[in-house]
Parts: C-alpha cells; structure tokens; sequence
C-alpha cells in the first residue's frame, strides 16, 4: 500500500471539489503532513478551469480509482455512489464536506467534519485559521472562487453569514472584490455555444439514490438563456441516452439562469411526471419551472428524496 495520502472530491467534479481538495492538501502540508496528493475525480470543467489559472495553480493529478490506498480524504461528498471506483475499499481516513450524511460506512474510526455552510472551502478556511495559518494568495483565491460557486455568489439559500465573512477575509488577501470576480467566474464558463451536450451533462453531475430509484441530478449555470433554445433538442436527447446508459430511472439537468433566479428542470425517465409532483408542479414540454431555485443542495433533492421515499 502507497504511503501517499489522496485528497479527492466527488465525481463530475465542480470548482468545490477540486479546490477544496488543493487547498486541504497545502494545508496538510504547511502542518507537517508529508506525501499529500491533490486529486480530481475526472476532468475539470470550464469553470474550474479559469479559476486555476487565473491565480496560477496547477490542476490536479486526476484520479478515477483507488485501490485497497491507499490512503484517502474526500472532500465535498461523504456518498460511495458519488465517489471514485475503489474508493469504499481504500484506506479512509479523513472527510470535510458541507453536505447530508449519505449512509458512509468505515471499519475504523476516522476524522470526520461536517457542517452546515455553503462550501467546503469555507471549512477549509476555517481550518487554516485555527491552525493559525494564513493561506497564499492563490490558495486564498481559488478557496474564494469555490465559496463563490458554491453560493452563486450569495444567492443561494446555502450560503450562510459565515460565508460571507471567510470570503470577505480571503478577498482581503487574493486581492479582488468577491462579486466582481464571481460574475467574471461563471460568465468564463456559461457560453453554450463552446460546450458540448455532453460536457453540459457531466460537468457537475451526483447520482443519489431515492427510495428504490436511482437519481442523477446535474446541474449547468448560466449568465442569461441566450443560446440555450439552439441546443435544448440535442441536450435532451443526450440527457435520455446517458440515463439509459447509467441505468438511472430518472436524470434531471438544472438549467440555472443566475441572472434571474430561475432554474429549468429537465427530467428524462420512464414518468417524468412524477418528478414533477415532488415540486407540487406539472411537467411543461418534458421540464419543471422552478423560479427562485438556485441550490440542488437545499432546493432540488431534498424535495425529491422526501417525495421518492415517501
């Protein structure tokens, strides 16, 4: 077994997952930690992308298996089904996420921190600050740019007043105004005209299970619907295909406009009505219209798992 020590977010993974898992890792080892190894759970998506190299950190190792090491952390997830292939059989030792608890099991105790925020970089931040550490411009800056993402720039019902004041004080050290740099963020990455429907599918997909049903529900942020009638036959036909493909019974894209706060549910599986119902709504032209509805987090699967279980 590798003496490394993998810090790895959720599959489809956002600039949450990523981040968190960078800026975890240079924590470790500013506090002594040795052989720490950043990792994304498969390709980083535009979003991420500017992110990075706007303050010029280095993408991570991609990692889309373990073997029974092999040490690892997860971050942003706490679900085997949202993990990396192995992940259930490795060596876990440690998880920071902001998300419900999904069932995790583990033959030892481990360190486990969880809390009700709306990033797991703003855990992280509070990590470095405990630790009495101030984290690098860049590390400050991509641990913003997640808190940002995570909370779409503190429109989510997600983010919290604690959010706000961790992002406030790495704004102060990476040198930039929190919504400024946010829109400049998710304009970098919402063009529909460079994504493939595909791209647009599993840039931020988690598959959760609802009573017997196995779920996927992605989500894509836009700045503005322009663009998005031009692709929406083949995006749905690409959406039933990779549900038939994963075996899912339903999967469920979020088209999110920022701008208005209004999200766009498309639902492909055998009754797609009955996604419909969890939202007490009627299927529109195989969607559900969800104004004010911005977090998958608090507004789409909990309303979704309840009805599903129920």
């Amino acid at each position: 077994m590798s003496d490394k020590i993998f810090i790895v977010g959720h599959k489809s993974p956002d600039t949450d997952s990523v981040c968190s898992a960078i800026a975890l890792a240079r924590l470790k080892e500013l506090t002594g930690t040795a052989d720490v190894v950043p990792c994304s759970a498969g390709k980083i998506n535009k979003e991420t992308e500017y992110v990075l190299n706007f303050y010029g950190v280095a993408a991570p190792q991609v990692l889309e298996s373990v073997e029974a090491g092999q040490k690892l952390v997860l971050v942003d997830h706490n679900e085997w089904g949202q993990a990396v292939a192995g992940a259930d059989q490795a060596k876990l030792i440690e998880v920071i996420d902001h998300h419900k608890i999904g069932g995790l099991q583990t033959a030892d105790p481990i360190h486990i921190r969880i809390e009700p925020v709306g990033s797991t970089c703003s855990i992280v931040a509070k990590a470095f600050k405990e630790q009495g550490l101030v984290p690098e411009k860049p590390i400050a800056g991509i641990l913003l740019a997640a808190i940002l993402s995570d909370t779409v720039i503190f429109k989510s019902p997600t983010c919290t007043e604690e959010d706000k004041v961790i992002a406030a004080e790495l704004a102060a050290i990476a040198g930039v105004d929190p919504k400024t740099f946010g829109i400049d963020m998710f304009k970098a990455s919402s063009n529909i005209a460079e994504r493939t429907p595909q791209s647009m599918i599993e840039e931020d997909l988690k598959a959760f299970t609802m009573g017997p049903h196995k779920i996927g529900v992605g989500q894509v942020s836009l700045m503005g619907m322009e663009g998005f009638e031009d692709v929406r036959a083949n995006l749905t036909a690409a959406i039933e295909a990779h549900r038939a493909a994963q075996g899912m019974q339903y999967l469920c894209l979020m088209i999110t406009d920022i701008l208005e706060d209004y999200t766009e549910l498309i639902v492909k599986g055998d009754n797609p009505e009955e996604v419909a119902k969890a939202f007490g709504k009627e299927l529109v032209n195989g969607s559900v219209p969800l104004p004010g509805v911005l977090s998958r987090k608090k507004q789409v699967v909990p309303q979704m798992t309840t009805y599903f279980q129920g």
